[in-house]
């Protein structure tokens, strides 16, 4: 997978970069766009627990943890140095914090019509909801609704967005 990743990270055009993911197991619709991301945990789950709908933006530098699903809705944008975590792991199977803080891996999800911030960071398991925002270095614990717009650390409702 390592000699793979390294291929993708070379690909100078969006298009490319979608047709070496959906090679890869990955599902992607129509007119997405994808900039240079990273993609980390390749090992666990592959490409298969990442799915975008259609009409998709990865802006550059996003981070995808594919230790489990990641699913994109419909119009979902996420721009630049965004962060969107499937897993917390203190480490190894013998780390002394392992008893406090056992290993998960989570669905996260970001549905149709959100858009995510600059440096914005989701953790395991969230949920966004639907034509919701999240402000620009939110750090995000718990599922967001729909149509709202949330901001701050740790991030809250500011304003319904109807």
């Amino acid at each position: 997978m390592e000699l793979w990743y390294w291929v993708f990270l070379l690909l100078p055009y969006s298009p490319l970069r979608i047709w070496w993911l959906r090679l890869g197991g990955a599902k992607i619709g129509r007119n997405c766009f994808i900039d240079r991301i990273f993609l980390m945990n390749l090992d666990r789950t592959g490409l298969f627990g990442l799915t975008l709908g259609n009409d998709c933006y990865l802006g550059p530098v996003v981070l995808l943890d594919l230790a489990g699903r990641i699913t994109f809705g419909n119009q979902v944008s996420v721009t630049a140095r965004s962060s969107i975590l499937s897993h917390h792991s203190v480490g190894y199977s013998d780390h002394p914090l392992l008893k406090f803080y056992p290993k998960k891996v989570l669905h996260t999800q970001i549905n149709s019509g959100s858009v995510l911030g600059v440096s914005c960071l989701i953790l395991p398991g969230v949920t966004i909801g639907r034509e919701s925002l999240v402000a620009a270095g939110a750090v995000v614990r718990t599922d967001i609704p729909d149509h709202v717009m949330a901001a701050g650390v740790p991030a809250k409702v500011k304003k319904q967005l109807r």
